[in-house]
């Protein structure tokens, strides 16, 4: 599991990869957990100034959570911590204290593809989003 999020931390810049090309880099809820714990605690983790989070491979950023990790869930209960979980986590990322970037890239459902760098500082309300057009893959590219 220790090589499903890489992290680096080098001039100021923390990297986080979700490093599981082979399931469109589909997060576990330890890689939840990971991404969590280093927003939760940067100078724990190398005090980086800026943060930026992006996805191993060439096909997607990340295909949300890896499904799999539902076959623990059998009761409403499990379903409502899921949630609590869930909305835990992003929390911990919403609320990181330092300009966060998400590198977004490869295959995406909805309007055109492009790569997007997305943008979110700390003292500032909302998104501010750059977008960087360039050629979509293949529809075979996206399967």
């Amino acid at each position: 599991m220790d090589d499903d999020i890489l992290y680096e931390v080098g001039g100021g810049i923390g990297t986080i990869t979700l490093n599981r090309p082979q399931a469109r880099n589909a997060l576990t809820f330890a890689m939840y957990e990971r991404v969590a714990a280093i927003c939760g605690d940067l100078p724990a983790h190398g005090d980086p100034k800026v943060l930026i989070l992006t996805g191993a491979g060439e096909k997607a950023f990340a295909a949300g959570t890896d499904i799999s990790q539902f076959r623990a869930l059998s009761t409403p209960e499990d379903a409502l911590a899921y949630e609590d979980r869930i909305e835990r986590i992003i929390t911990a990322i919403e609320t990181c204290p330092i300009p966060t970037v998400a590198a977004i890239f490869g295959c995406r459902h909805g309007r055109r593809r492009q790569h997007r760098l997305r943008l979110r500082h700390p003292d500032r309300v909302g998104l501010g989003a750059l977008r960087i057009s360039h050629r979509a893959p293949s529809a075979t590219a996206c399967r």
